[in-house]
């Protein structure tokens, strides 16, 4: 009973990483590469290879029936893990401080 329980729980736990990295690559496309460069980020390029990577990982990494490997609890699937998340916290919230259209930062004339 366990033992399926635990294939259900990495099932979901690998499906869920799958879902985030290939979020985080389009929403990487989706912003300009100078974005990338003001915000201190590195490039758009190396993000759309660390998260295409991550995606691939992940993809890999699901058990047997979807993609062959043994869940998304080894090695790699926890680096791919840690590259997704921390594109969403460290990463998009700067870059898309920066859209093409308005020449600076947004949310700079007070508000929220």
């Amino acid at each position: 009973m366990f033992d399926s329980l635990q294939a259900m729980i990495v099932l979901a736990i690998s499906v869920a990483a799958l879902v985030a990295a290939i979020w985080a690559l389009i929403d990487a496309i989706k912003y300009p590469d100078s974005a990338y460069v003001n915000a201190g980020k590195k490039s758009k390029v190396l993000w759309l290879v660390i998260l295409g990577a991550a995606a691939l990982v992940a993809f890999i990494s699901l058990p047997w029936p979807l993609g062959g490997g043994g869940g998304i609890i080894g090695f790699l699937g926890i680096a791919a893990v840690i590259a997704v998340v921390y594109y969403f916290v460290d990463v998009r919230p700067k870059v898309s401080g920066f859209s093409s259209g308005s020449g600076g930062s947004r949310g700079s004339a007070g508000g929220w």
